[in-house]
């Protein structure tokens, strides 16, 4: 396989990687917004102009540009992130010229009427009214408005008001604001010639142009606290968040590792000791997340109130005593896991075409799949515990979500 990049005259990023061993082929668009960019009183404005994108583009209304995208049996989807707009695709290689002059025209010439924001607006707001229903999710919300500065603490769903206050003037001027090329970054993965590619893109996007929107600063997060929400449900929520290793920093697959020895399975120990042990829970994990701002390690245990203390208790002290406890065939455990991944990405045009746009993002530059292998292999147990020296899981934020709040020693969240 070979990854090939290009920065076009108008400084949009192509990035190929050339697959002759696969039928299909990939894109994935990235361009500069989301979250992050809404102003204060239209959060989640960005979401609306995420769905409006695909309503229509040059001469196709919103049904004539489905029918030509499911005309070719080309699967695709618009979207938005925390920092990002993101066009994605997937296809049989022969048809990937097509799905392009499809997406220049989306970005070039979208459509955006007026008459599909209402039902976008209503979509939305019952996105939003679930999250009553989905106390788990709901306490995550939470945990992260609290738990990383603004404006990188908005959750994925948007404000009501800053849904209802959209509007088609609204949407053209984001789209004329957010859609530059210079930033953005297109990545092509499958059966492909990159030297095509560059041909075909050059001409679909000679005439974009303009700087993409930069990104607000990420500045020091909120002091460190336990919060408590009342909610008279049946079920008590425990979320906790610490900061971790940043993306593609040292230790970063010493962080992914101590993430999945902890919970990123039934064989995980938070599996093992809080529900398996001690039938605590129905449902507990341990995640690391990273960007190139930030890295965190977060928790999850759903529980009843009658056995929250307990689940909070033995959690907490899982993370406390994991430094010098790992056995060397958790880490092998977990290494095989990592490298299955990978492997299973590596045969995937999607996974590709994903990986090589969020590295470009991040980095600036797309990592061989040999340099990821070799830092996965390079992990070992002093490693982890000098990551966990260097990361501890103290001072942390804990919330809880449920009928009375708990107590917690003031050391957790206030460090030693």
């Amino acid at each position: 396989m070979t990854i090939v990049h290009q920065t076009l005259p108008n400084g949009l990023t192509v990035i190929v990687e050339e697959m002759s061993h696969v039928e299909s082929a990939s894109y994935d668009l990235v361009i500069p917004g989301g979250f992050v960019c809404d102003t204060p009183e239209r959060r989640g404005a960005s979401l609306a102009l995420s769905e409006l994108i695909g309503k229509g583009a040059g001469s196709y209304d919103s049904r004539g540009l489905s029918e030509a995208f499911d005309g070719v049996g080309i699967r695709h989807g618009e979207g938005t992130g925390m920092d990002r707009f993101n066009l994605s695709g997937s296809l049989v290689a022969p048809r990937l010229e097509r799905a392009l002059e499809l997406v220049a025209q989306m970005v070039l010439r979208p459509a955006l009427p007026e008459e599909d924001i209402q039902p976008i607006q209503s979509l939305l707001l019952q996105d939003l009214e679930a999250l009553a229903d989905n106390p788990a999710r709901r306490a995550m919300v939470e945990l992260t408005e609290r738990f990383y500065p603004a404006p990188y603490n908005r959750a994925s769903l948007g404000q009501r008001d800053g849904i209802l206050s959209v509007n088609r003037a609204l949407m053209v001027e984001m789209h004329q604001r957010f859609f530059r090329p210079a930033g953005s970054i297109l990545s092509v993965a499958g059966n492909v010639s990159a030297a095509r590619v560059f041909s075909c893109v050059s001409e679909l996007f000679e005439e974009w142009e303009g700087q993409a929107q930069s990104l607000p600063e990420f500045v020091a997060r909120p002091p460190h606290d336990y919060f408590h929400i009342d909610d008279q449900s049946a079920q008590m929520q425990i979320v906790m968040a610490v900061p971790s290793v940043k993306f593609s920093e040292p230790y970063y697959y010493e962080a992914k590792m101590i993430a999945s020895v902890l919970g990123s399975s039934m064989f995980g120990r938070l599996f093992v000791e809080v529900r398996e042990k001690r039938g605590l829970c129905y449902s507990v994990y341990a995640r690391h997340g990273a960007t190139n701002l930030y890295g965190t390690i977060s928790a999850y245990v759903g529980t009843t109130p009658e056995r929250a203390q307990e689940s909070l208790d033995v959690l907490l002290g899982e993370f406390e005593k994991l430094r010098g406890s790992i056995t060397q065939e958790e880490l092998d455990r977990c290494r095989t896991n990592l490298k299955a991944n990978l492997v299973m990405g590596e045969e995937s045009p999607g996974a590709r075409a994903a990986s090589n746009a969020t590295d470009w993002w991040l980095l600036r530059r797309v990592r061989p799949l040999a340099e990821i292998h070799q830092a996965i292999d390079a992990v070992s147990l002093d490693s982890i515990d000098s990551c966990l020296r260097s990361y501890p899981f103290k001072p942390c934020s804990v919330l809880t979500l449920g009928r009375s709040p708990l107590t917690i020693d003031p050391s957790v969240v206030g460090g030693c």
